[in-house]
């Protein structure tokens, strides 16, 4: 019909609606728009800032060397420079375990932070093991696993790091801290968590003065390198020739003369399996344990004596729990050791528990042992002093009344002395009645 068309049959309601180039509707949608040019560009731009914004987080991330599971937090270019290396991990434990036990300022910040020598070398070793095994560095771990791997608690890292201040062998770059914006989205990109905190960087260090006190290991003594031919002469050297004679044997020249002879035959039936093939090396030989000293055996015994609770344990137990706590006994007998825990548990206000209540008494002695210090002089040496100083002293009284009594006159003298006083009397008398 005129007038009319397919999609609608009354002409007269039927609007015509003129094409815009700037809104043009979708033929097979009707109610889909379709973006034009601006829109596209500013969609285009948003895409190029965020891909641009995740490249920077990226290069922020291989910048800041991160790894791990967890996001570190930057080190301050410089900051750095000024802490030496160490001298590897066996070497700074040991550097360690000696500044803390034969130095006053390592017993020093043991007595002033609270901390016992192996705790703290439980936390050390921790710290260690999370190190760059080349520097000492890059120690991003946390508290709570360095106290995980310590077998320690919080409060035990806290003071143990301390200690690792004040003695200079370990330094906190960074101090851990909440993480700012850029580090959050950061920390999302490198491990695809929400991570609002970051645990403080550390650096273990071997300052020039611990290296300097710190003796160096002992040397085992070189083993004598031989070839396979020299080893297998000599063992034929010593080998025990076998006697034979010229009628039992095909080969006349064999006798019991030196394998190395130059006109010896060696029977190939003399040569043995072990003979022939030897191993490179020699078997590992085991070391004869050396036996503790005999002053710190007499120490243990005479504390064991003083303390009939730690006869439940064996004396060796003893003897390395008072040689780990650094106490010398050839200055501090058993009785000194017992006098000085009984002087410090009344200096505390404390009493010694029952032994039914002692469970383990090697590890009691060893946590009392590491909280006194040792390295002053012992109450023996302390009477041994006083005794020396008395001794002087009565010296002394001794030499000056025999001083005196050597100054005092003689009875001959002392007549002497009053003849010539009655000479001079009777003269003076004299010459009184010569002018009168």
């Amino acid at each position: 019909m005129e007038g009319t068309s397919d999609a609608n049959a009354c002409a007269e309601s039927a609007t015509t609606q003129p094409v815009s180039p700037t809104n043009i509707r979708s033929t097979v949608n009707g109610g889909t728009h379709i973006p034009q040019s601006a829109e596209v560009d500013t969609w285009e731009a948003s895409v190029h800032a965020a891909t641009q914004a995740i490249n920077n987080l990226h290069e922020y991330n291989r910048d800041t060397g991160q790894r791990g599971r967890s996001f570190t937090l930057p080190i301050t270019p410089g900051c750095e420079a000024t802490i030496p290396v160490w001298s590897g991990r066996s070497e700074w434990l040991r550097q360690l375990r000696h500044h803390i036990t034969h130095t006053p300022t390592g017993q020093a910040a043991l007595t002033t932070h609270s901390i016992g020598i192996e705790r703290l070398m439980a936390v050390a070793t921790a710290h260690a093991r999370f190190a760059d095994s080349t520097t000492g560095r890059g120690v991003t771990a946390s508290r709570n696993l360095i106290a995980h791997h310590a077998v320690v608690s919080l409060s035990v890292v806290n003071r143990a790091r301390r200690v690792l201040k004040t003695l200079q062998m370990g330094v906190e770059v960074e101090r851990g801290r909440t993480l700012r914006t850029r580090e959050y989205m950061a920390a999302e990109l490198h491990h695809g968590g929400q991570q609002h905190q970051a645990a403080s960087v550390w650096a273990l260090s071997s300052p020039k003065h611990i290296v300097d006190a710190t003796p160096p290991p002992p040397q085992r003594p070189p083993r004598s390198r031989r070839t396979r031919a020299a080893r297998r002469l000599a063992r034929h050297r010593t080998r025990p020739q076998q006697s034979t004679t010229a009628a039992s044997t095909a080969h006349p020249q064999a006798t019991g003369a030196d394998t190395l002879s130059p006109g010896t035959y060696v029977p190939s039936h003399t040569l043995s399996l072990r003979s022939t093939h030897q191993r490179a090396h020699a078997r590992p030989t085991t070391s004869i344990p050396q036996p503790r000293p005999l002053h710190l055996q007499r120490a243990a015994a005479t504390l064991i004596a003083r303390s009939p609770v730690l006869a439940r344990g064996h004396i060796g137990n003893i003897c390395d729990t008072i040689q780990a706590a650094g106490i010398d006994t050839t200055r501090w007998t058993g009785d000194d050791i017992a006098q000085t825990l009984d002087r410090d548990t009344t200096q505390r206000g404390w009493t010694w528990p029952t032994a039914d209540r002692i469970s383990s008494p090697v590890a009691l002695l060893r946590w009392r042992l590491t909280h006194i210090d040792w390295t002053g002089p012992s109450p023996s040496q302390h009477r041994t002093a006083a005794n020396a100083r008395r001794r002087r002293e009565q010296h002394a009284r001794r030499t000056a009344i025999h001083h005196r009594n050597a100054m005092q006159a003689t009875p001959e003298q002392r007549e002497s002395a009053l003849a010539q006083i009655r000479r001079t009397l009777r003269h003076t008398t004299h010459r009184r009645v010569d002018l009168r």
